[in-house]
């Protein structure tokens, strides 16, 4: 890539925003560059980041999911409370297995209905996302769980890397490594795979795909687990972090997931998106939760702003597409 290509990329128009905010905040808050901050920041960046991942496959191939974060509470809530009451030693490796197992089975039930009937994703996912909240609130229980595997609590103290500083002892969580390896699989599956290249293409054009013989049902069934088998894992990461499970914990902050693969570059109709720009995104929204939390700025005002957000990358995204034709 020349340096010219590099320079009009969204990747570099995101990480130019992102310095120049943290220049910004930096003057306003010199606590922001501090070893505590930075670190809350990536930690904070662990279960958004996980997500995006898995609605950056779902856009890039044409489809929008509005039920991962119902699923992400679905597994979470299930696992905690059968595991709690009838496997309280089990090992965290059996808890995010047992979470993405979960997770993969909601998103291939949400497939049959998209990739089967070729129903549109935003209607489908709308739909099962109540249904499967209706389950979870009938069968399963709407009570918080504080009786959670042993292993959850022993992962919510495990911390990679612990730096004594002036204001306290800054932690930097092991979490970090699952967001690097989930972002690893995510980038090679779309960069060095012809599953990859089979998603991109139903997102350019369905038609297409079939023309030059893509199973294109399969694909869609891969995608929708895909996503689901990442939302089990960050519901089963989340109560770890929270050391408990609400089934009311995640619900509602769908906006913060979308806002960041937006702004990464994917174009809702799909056919592009990488997650690299995705991460940017990922990060961009962070740092602005994060900041507008050390500033005292109402919550409210963090949800509107989160809403403009979205609105003026769709803008700035439409603008770059249509000015590079």
């Amino acid at each position: 890539m020349s340096v010219r290509s590099l320079i009009k990329s969204n990747e570099f128009f995101l990480l130019f925003i992102i310095v120049l905010m943290c220049v910004i905040f930096g003057i306003v808050n010199p606590a922001f560059f501090s070893a505590v901050n930075v670190f809350d920041v990536l930690k904070s960046m662990v279960e958004t980041g996980i997500l995006a991942m898995g609605c950056l496959v779902v856009i890039v191939s044409g489809g929008l999911d509005l039920s991962f974060m119902t699923v992400a509470v679905f597994a979470m809530h299930t696992i905690c409370r059968f595991f709690g009451e009838y496997y309280n030693n089990a090992p965290m490796l059996l808890l995010f297995l047992a979470g993405a197992l979960i997770g993969g089975l909601l998103g291939i039930f949400n497939s049959l209905f998209i990739a089967k009937f070729k129903l549109p994703s935003f209607i489908v996912t709308l739909g099962t996302s109540n249904i499967i909240k209706g389950f979870l609130l009938a069968f399963i229980g709407s009570k918080q769980i504080n009786n959670i595997p042993n292993a959850m609590i022993a992962f919510s103290k495990n911390n990679l890397i612990s730096i004594k500083t002036n204001s306290g002892i800054a932690n930097l969580h092991t979490g970090v490594l699952l967001l690097a390896a989930v972002v690893i699989v995510t980038s090679l599956l779309l960069s060095k795979t012809m599953l990859g290249r089979r998603i991109y293409c139903i997102g350019g054009s369905p038609s297409s795909s079939e023309r030059v013989g893509f199973n294109n049902i399969g694909t869609l069934v891969f995608v929708y687990a895909f996503m689901g088998i990442v939302a089990g894992v960050t519901g089963i990461t989340h109560a770890s972090f929270q050391r408990m499970s609400n089934p009311f914990d995640m619900v509602g902050k769908e906006l913060n997931i979308i806002a960041a693969v937006t702004l990464g570059g994917p174009q809702v109709g799909g056919g592009y998106g990488n997650a690299g720009g995705t991460m940017l995104g990922v990060l961009l929204i962070t740092l602005i939760n994060n900041s507008l939390i050390m500033l005292k700025i109402p919550t409210l005002w963090q949800k509107a702003t989160i809403g403009l957000i979205i609105i003026i990358g769709t803008l700035v995204q439409k603008y770059r597409y249509n000015k590079s034709l």
